[in-house]
């Protein structure tokens, strides 16, 4: 399978006994939100619950398609890749942060069906079901508070994986060539001369500077621009000066 939608359709996301509805219809949103589509509740205690209905917001699909299990071992028997989420560090697994682990689910995506598992609200996933995981996975977070909401762990997942295929791409800059930027510190050198600046110890030091600073950015064509404008409007001042003050002076 080759195609964004069948490596997105073979991820599965698991909420392994959830205690709150609005939890469940969150994570049906953030599913949706980050182009998912597969959601598992393994021995829910509530089925089609107003609260997660409304907390799924245009994401009730989600939540209608659901696969209902009692035993996560049902929920994970297809699966090639078996992954589990958690605070707390285990032995014997090999542990990831989210953009490391949405790699390999998607490289692994397209041998079959993946599932991420999310635990319990309460006390996340026991120790039995994370001996069932391939990887484990622990979203960093301050330590004054380091547990996620439910459905804030389901959307850091879900971007994660939505964002290593669709990585956004930045807007090209329209840089300004080496001519238009030397033309520029002419102008800038000429009206700061008419402002009165003079170089210091027989040099050109105060433009060397400048160039100094400048060079530390990448300036754009409309950078430039507004630089000559800036320089145009210190010409016509400094016009307008002298001429008030040959005015004054015939």
């Amino acid at each position: 399978m080759t195609s964004e939608k069948a490596k997105f359709e073979n991820i599965s996301i698991v909420l392994v006994e959830p205690k709150v509805p609005g939890n469940v219809g969150a994570s049906a949103r953030a599913i949706k939100n980050m182009g998912l589509s597969r959601l598992v509740l393994v021995n829910p205690w509530f089925l089609n619950h107003p609260q997660s209905r409304y907390m799924a917001h245009g994401s009730e699909d989600i939540i209608n398609n659901a696969v209902i299990t009692d035993d996560i071992k049902k929920a994970v028997a297809d699966s090639v890749l078996v992954v589990g989420t958690t605070q707390r560090k285990r032995t014997g697994s090999p542990f990831m942060n989210p953009k490391q682990a949405a790699q390999e689910i998607l490289e692994s995506s397209y041998s079959g069906p993946v599932s991420i598992l999310f635990g319990r609200e309460d006390r996340g996933l026991l120790n039995e079901e994370l001996k069932m995981c391939h990887i484990l996975v622990t979203i960093p977070s301050s330590k004054a508070q380091p547990s996620l909401n439910l459905s804030q762990a389901v959307m850091v997942m879900a971007y994660e994986i939505y964002s290593s295929v669709h990585p956004g791409a930045s807007s090209p800059m329209d840089l300004s060539p080496a001519v238009e930027t030397d033309m520029l510190y002419e102008h800038l050198n000429c009206s700061l001369a008419k402002l009165g600046f003079k170089q210091w110890n027989d040099g050109d030091n105060y433009m060397k500077s400048l160039r100094r600073v400048f060079s530390r950015t990448k300036l754009e064509r409309r950078d430039v621009a507004t630089i000559h404008k800036l320089c145009g409007e210190i010409d016509c001042y400094t016009a307008r000066v002298s001429a008030e003050f040959e005015d004054k002076n015939k």
